[in-house]
């Protein structure tokens, strides 16, 4: 039977009543200790086009390409290779104005194939997962550097692109204009008024930004995502009877993929099917989505098993029928996987359906409430492998701990540790390679005390940052290095570093999402319900108001090329 514990569950109802709001509640600005700085200003500055900056928005919005691999044949064989100095962009001609297919990361190689000798761009040999024999790379010295490649043939310059319209955006600063093809960084956001575009000056710290554009009159949205190349941004908007899923061009111009109505009946005529989670596939062509069920007569709202593929032409698929699917979903980097989460297993299956395999079993949770916990696994943006915590089955204990999984592309998962905490309401994150995690540790006791951990991907080598008690604290995510992460409280926000001192910045008002932009810089929202502000900040500390929203959740993604 499950057990119920009453005073638990007014926590439950606390915690989960947050996590709707995506806000911190408070007014009252707490005593912080601000150590002085102990991290290192890192450059800012991003060249357009060459050094690959992917934002950590989420697994799914990772581009295709090898990621951590090499050339390793070239290399023994002597043949003539390139080393990648910083993380860069795979195009598919000698510059900026082509196709970019993918990116390569920093230390990786790759056999050259012949060079440009005009642009000085390298050709070589593409990545297994991307659909092309041959690609290009920059060979300015700061970005690769050659080996064994005297007398490297000269390679045949594929046409150049025909120049697609300009934006015809409102206003906007000439130093803003954007070309379809090749876009500059900006924040996405939603306002009363519709959907916005704000764009970003990276080369300041904290970046600057333009003049906001509007790019569609859509109101109610409750999800926003910018597909993997910049170009789309997907949303969910709608109400608690019926929804839809657009699609918004970066330049202006919506279209509705699917509305709530195209989905099948909920069995119950009191319930109401509504779209769920949304992923973009990686070629940004196809938006994947679940669905939930809503109680329209009282309260009650549960995600369902199933999985929608919709294009955008319109063209919907039903890839996994209901029972087939999973509560949540994660799609590896290259769209050939799909790991399913359940109240009491975790699946990982081809996403044609082929090779189903349950890799995980797990005790039901007891979230002392009607509410129903369900993991959600992390893809290593190589798509090698995935990681996955499973809650305690009695997470309310003071001894309560998650076990920490690793979910390999074949073959059953591996138990690799475990750590202490409540984790239902604070999902565990691994950086991008695996090597850490961290999380908002919550120990249930008189006190109530949260703390931000980081520990090895494992969970061992514990570090507490920063301890509360009673007031709620957030883990926002490690930056794309690596090398730090943020996290918020009341009325701050906290970047920190491992084996560092955080550095704990005052904010006025309560701190929604934030999200990075490259490893030195981020953004944040800040602000109460009607009233959010903007902000980019570094990781010195610095920060810079760049925008605003009336909405009453603030709701934004970012793009950085």
């Amino acid at each position: 039977m499950l057990r119920q514990h009453p005073l638990l569950f007014f926590i439950s109802i606390l915690f989960m009543a947050t996590l709707a709001c995506n806000a911190f509640a408070g007014e009252t600005e707490p005593a912080i200790s601000v150590p002085p700085p102990a991290v290192t200003v890192t450059d800012a500055t991003a060249v357009p086009g060459e050094p690959t900056t992917v934002a950590d928005i989420a697994a799914t919005a990772t581009l295709p390409g090898n990621s951590g691999g090499s050339s390793s044949t070239a290399v023994a064989n002597g043949n003539p290779y390139v080393s990648m100095l910083v993380d860069l962009n795979i195009r598919s001609g000698p510059g900026v104005v082509y196709e970019r297919l993918g990116f390569f990361l920093k230390g990786s190689t790759a056999e050259v194939l012949g060079q440009d000798p005009t642009s000085g761009w390298w050709l070589v040999a593409c990545p297994s997962d991307i659909p092309a024999p041959q690609c290009w790379v920059s060979g300015g010295s700061q970005y690769t550097l050659g080996n064994n490649v005297d007398g490297v043939p000269v390679a045949a310059v594929p046409p150049t692109p025909t120049p697609l319209p300009t934006a015809t955006a409102t206003s906007e600063p000439a130093a803003d204009t954007i070309v379809v093809g090749d876009l500059g960084s900006y924040i996405v956001y939603s306002d009363t008024d519709g959907i916005w575009r704000l764009p970003l000056d990276m080369t300041q710290s904290p970046p600057a930004a333009g003049t906001p554009v509007q790019l569609a009159a859509v109101t109610g949205v409750s999800q926003l995502l910018v597909s993997p190349d910049g170009q789309q941004i997907a949303f969910v908007a709608g109400d608690f009877d019926s929804n839809q899923l657009g699609v918004v061009a970066a330049t202006g111009g919506s279209q509705i993929l699917v509305t709530s109505d195209d989905l099948p009946d909920a069995a119950n005529a009191d319930f109401a099917t509504l779209i769920n989670q949304i992923a973009w596939m990686p070629s940004g062509q196809t938006v994947a989505f679940n669905s939930r069920i809503v109680n329209q007569v009282g309260p009650g709202v549960a995600p369902q098993p199933d999985l929608w593929l919709v294009t955008l032409s319109g063209s919907l698929t039903e890839q996994f029928e209901l029972g087939d699917g999973g509560h949540t979903f994660a799609l590896s980097p290259d769209g050939s996987r799909v790991i399913f989460g359940n109240p009491e297993s975790v699946t990982r299956v081809n996403l044609d359906g082929s090779n189903r395999e349950t890799v995980i079993e797990f005790p039901f949770v007891n979230t002392a409430s009607e509410y129903a916990w369900v993991p959600t696994a992390q893809w290593l943006p190589s798509g090698s492998q995935a990681y996955v915590a499973i809650a305690d089955d009695d997470p309310w204990s003071d001894e309560a701990e998650a076990a920490l999984y690793q979910i390999p592309v074949s073959g059953p998962a591996v138990a690799i540790g475990s750590v202490l905490g409540n984790t239902l309401f604070s999902p565990i994150e691994w950086t991008r390679n695996g090597s850490s995690l961290g999380y908002i540790q919550l120990v249930i006791g008189p006190a109530n005390e949260q703390s931000v951990v980081v520990a090895d991907g494992d969970g061992d080598n514990l570090i507490t940052v920063a301890t509360v008690s009673n007031s709620p604290l957030a883990f926002t995510g490690w930056n794309r290095a690596g090398t730090y992460f943020l996290y918020s409280g009341q009325s701050y926000v906290g970047v920190g570093q491992v084996g560092a001192s955080p550095l704990e910045v005052l904010v006025t008002g309560s701190v929604t999402s934030q999200m990075w932009l490259n490893d030195g810089a981020f953004v944040t929202a800040v602000g109460s319900s009607g009233s959010w502000e903007f902000v980019t900040g570094n990781v010195s500390g610095s920060t810079r108001v760049v925008g605003e929203t009336a909405v009453n959740t603030a709701l934004f993604d970012v793009w950085v090329p």
